[in-house]
């Protein structure tokens, strides 16, 4: 009985190792044929989802030969208001292509780009090849004419800007106090010649412009105050009110290259509902001195 017993002792061992051989051989094959997605099966933490795809406009877009008007607000400085200067076809693609690409909005310190609490809105970055970007930025390339050296000059990276409610960018100057050196290599230099800011969706409470040192020579002409573009703001200068489709343009330098600080102005703070707009920023080169 002894013998019996021991001789069905080792074959249960026997049949035990080789069990746990074929479990061995059975995930090492199944390493082999999954590869990385073995790890599913040894880690139960759950991996994070996938960062949505960016949205960009559909590449049959066609430019429209958009007719927009202009109206000068003030000579010296140059800034001009410009009615219906993006079509709603655009605007509806611009936010696509810049939506998932936002994050906290910087400021230009001594040539460092930091997070500052005066300016609390979100930025992104667009892509230059995106159709409807581009319509816009050939339509304000012509809008410059003769500005801009078409050997050394370029339009520029544009920009979309959110503000929701609270946010707001305090009194800033769109130039730079230190040009910002080439990203070519050059021995040039460059700083922002001018401004569009045109505004892309306009679902809020204030948000208004503000330049407090712009003011004009006539009165706005006859509107109630629910149509009017500006205002005379109580601290001086004008305000102009956000609205979808329209912009304001200004030259940022004087001749030299120097900086305007009569240009001054501000995002006044949205205090109900969401601003998006779109900056523009041409880049004038000098020759590093």
């Amino acid at each position: 009985m002894a013998k019996k017993s021991a001789a069905k002792s080792a074959v249960n061992k026997t049949q035990a190792r080789v069990s746990i051989g074929v479990a061995i051989l059975c995930a090492l094959l199944a390493v082999l044929l999954l590869g990385p997605a073995s790890k599913l099966l040894i880690h139960s933490s759950p991996s994070p989802p996938p960062l949505p795809q960016v949205n960009s406009s559909s590449s049959d877009l066609q430019c429209e030969d958009q007719s927009y008007k202009t109206e000068i607000i003030s000579l010296d400085p140059l800034v001009i208001y410009i009615r219906d200067f993006i079509t709603k076809s655009e605007i509806d693609n611009i936010v696509k292509a810049g939506e998932n690409r936002f994050s906290p909005s910087v400021v230009n310190q001594n040539g460092r780009m930091i997070q500052n609490p005066y300016r609390t809105s979100w930025s992104a970055g667009l892509p230059a090849d995106d159709p409807a970007v581009r319509c816009v930025l050939d339509r304000s390339k012509g809008f410059l004419g003769t500005i801009l050296d078409p050997n050394e000059d370029e339009m520029g990276v544009p920009q979309l800007v959110r503000y929701t409610e609270g946010q707001e960018y305090n009194l800033h100057h769109d130039w730079m106090r230190i040009p910002q050196a080439a990203f070519d290599g050059s021995p040039r230099t460059f700083n922002r010649v001018a401004s569009f800011f045109v505004i892309l969706q306009d679902e809020c409470i204030g948000g208004e412009t503000w330049f407090p040192l712009i003011k004009t020579v006539s009165p706005q002409g006859k509107r109630d105050n629910e149509s009017r573009l500006w205002r005379e703001h109580e601290e001086g200068g004008l305000a102009f009110k956000p609205v979808a489709g329209n912009g304001i343009f200004w030259v940022n330098l004087f001749p030299n290259g120097t900086g305007d600080t009569r240009t001054v102005h501000a995002g006044l703070p949205v205090t109900g509902g969401l601003k998006t707009a779109m900056n523009i920023w041409p880049r004038q080169y000098r020759p590093n001195p």
